[in-house]
């Protein structure tokens, strides 16, 4: 596959060249001149490389990336909630549930829309560029301005202050569109990872815990994300250098935004499907204004931290399935037969992976959530061993989210989205005065219908059987009811002799990971056919990437 880029005739030429070895590019100039502009026209030929391989390779730098990331923001999190009160989780949580929302419509879609063309040219570069900073620009304007009246809808009067220094993200995100977007178009995921770790070690472990710890409270959380922002910003424009030119012609903007504007749509209620409980359950606690106790705050800051735990799988999945997975199935859209062995495998790798953690979460929530946050968020235990069922059937439905992008279906999943936004609605105002596991149960039950839902479409989309997707969902049930069994008999033996958490937690994870592993080798074809078994895939995969190849190669001529 090529991308034709073009450039204005008076760029110097060794900066193309240099820019086209970094990229591991062979750049050819055409004798085609772009009249009445006079654009010359460059094509980037990528070096032979499949798309299955980059693939691979992508998903291995981009999933240490992302459990990295994971790993580092819950040690921070956990450090950080014994520095501040449960408040601040509360009132930061509110904020960036709304600026995260209006943040996917600052963008318009213009970055996916890079990813999913097959062609870039300079002038979509430009466009993308331009529009996104520009969206963002008026968005930081329009929140400085909507602040109070933020503050008085939640009745929150700290929201104000809070909600102007935060939008400020509005405009540094937008300078990062493009060099992100190309970083994972490219598929550089080794480099988004240097770029991901300067920013969430200097930004929150470095400014967030020493702000937390001279009590600066919620602030300390708000000054982390600003340099976080910021230094992503400045990591990806030094490791992805696009150069951006004064042309900017709205017809390529316009192609950016018609791939885009499905997107926006597609993300915003996405996001609202993952967002909404936090955001809405402060307001269904006092209908007509009036001010939250301090009871119904503390409920709402322990939901919010039970949904802050249950979010980090579908964090992971989710940044996957935005970079690799759906690079990669945008690269294999044509190739259906390949598309449903992907949509397969991982289908059943997912469920094999989340399933017993579920059953694990299901018991052992409770110490868990006080080892990590402390004793002030005893109540989150409770409802997170509900809501983490939401984590698995998420994370399952964001394989369907990366197809239907893909395959450029997202006016159909919108609906899907738009219903499930409707229901979850729905079922946090009809349980809200029940408390907050009836809240939980009810966002399970929404999220189940939203997953049926999705299977269906994408079903349609790749013509595949029922019966096909039925094996690939079989292991991972089958894996998951043995693993909660198991679990549940040895936290009943377990919790009556381990009083001390930390012990108790210890136990349980030796015991439900060997009770899992004897299960996988005495009974290996659990995990389904050699087609989808990960104990034939994985190694497959593996052998196919350079570094194990080589290595391979190396050993057999010593042998």
């Amino acid at each position: 596959m090529s991308h034709s880029i073009t450039y204005p005739w008076f760029l110097n030429r060794h900066l193309e060249l240099a820019a086209a070895l970094k990229t591991n590019c062979s750049l050819l100039l055409h004798d085609a001149v772009h009249f009445p502009y006079c654009y010359c026209i460059f094509t980037y030929k990528e070096h032979p490389m499949t798309a299955p391989s980059k693939f691979a390779s992508g998903l291995s730098w981009n999933t240490l990336t992302v459990v990295l990331q994971v790993v580092i923001q819950l040690v921070y999190t956990g450090l950080f909630a014994r520095l501040v009160t449960p408040d601040a989780f509360m009132l930061m949580g509110l904020v960036l549930s709304i600026m995260g929302f209006a943040e996917i419509f600052s963008q318009v879609g213009v970055g996916p829309a890079l990813i999913q063309r097959k062609e870039i040219h300079q002038q979509h570069i430009n466009g993308a560029f331009y529009t996104a900073l520009l969206l963002g620009l008026l968005f930081t304007v329009s929140f400085l301005v909507a602040a109070p009246s933020i503050a008085n809808f939640y009745s929150l009067p700290e929201l104000e202050p809070l909600t102007r220094m935060v939008c400020t993200s509005f405009t540094i995100s937008a300078l990062a569109v493009v060099p992100r977007n190309m970083m994972m178009k490219e598929m550089r995921f080794r480099t988004m990872f240097k770029a991901s770790m300067i920013s969430i070690v200097g930004g929150n472990l470095v400014v967030g815990l020493s702000l937390a710890y001279l009590g600066y409270g919620v602030w300390a959380y708000a000054w982390a994300l600003f340099a976080q922002n910021t230094l992503m910003t400045l990591a990806l424009w030094y490791y992805q250098r696009i150069p951006i030119t004064a042309g900017w012609q709205w017809k390529y903007t316009a192609e950016l935004m018609r791939y885009g504007v499905g997107s926006t749509l597609f993300n915003s209620l996405n996001y609202l499907a993952t967002k909404l409980d936090v955001m809405i359950i402060p307001r269904c606690m006092a209908p007509g204004g009036t001010p939250l106790t301090e009871t119904q705050i503390n409920s709402a800051a322990q939901y919010e931290r039970a949904n802050y735990a249950m979010s980090q799988p579908i964090t992971i999945m989710g940044k996957l399935s935005d970079s690799v997975l759906f690079s990669g199935m945008a690269a294999m859209q044509d190739n259906t037969q390949q598309l449903r062995r992907t949509f397969l495998i991982a289908t059943n790798l997912l469920g094999l992976v989340m399933w017993p953690v579920a059953g694990f979460i299901f018991f052992y929530a409770q110490p868990l959530i006080f080892l990590w946050l402390g004793d002030r968020y005893a109540e989150a235990g409770n409802i997170l061993r509900i809501l983490f069922f939401v984590a698995v059937l998420r994370t399952l439905s964001k394989l369907c989210d990366s197809l239907l992008r893909a395959k450029d279906h997202l006016m159909l999943g919108s609906l899907i989205k738009a219903f499930y936004v409707s229901a979850l609605f729905v079922a946090i105002w009809l349980t809200i005065d029940q408390g907050m596991k009836a809240v939980a149960w009810a966002v399970v039950l929404a999220t189940a219908l939203h997953y049926l839902l999705n299977v269906f479409l994408a079903l349609r989309i790749l013509q595949l059987p029922l019966k096909n997707l039925l094996r690939a969902w079989m292991p991972a049930w089958l894996i998951g009811l043995c693993s909660f069994a198991w679990t549940a008999a040895t936290w009943m033996v377990l919790s009556s002799i381990a009083h001390n958490m930390f012990v108790l937690l210890l136990l349980g994870s030796a015991a439900w990971a060997l009770g899992l592993l004897a299960i996988i080798y005495m009974v290996p074809w659990l995990l389904g056919g050699q087609h989808i078994n990960p104990l034939f895939v994985l190694p497959e995969k593996l052998k196919a990437l350079k570094p194990v190849k080589s290595m391979i190669n190396k050993l057999e001529k010593k042998a």
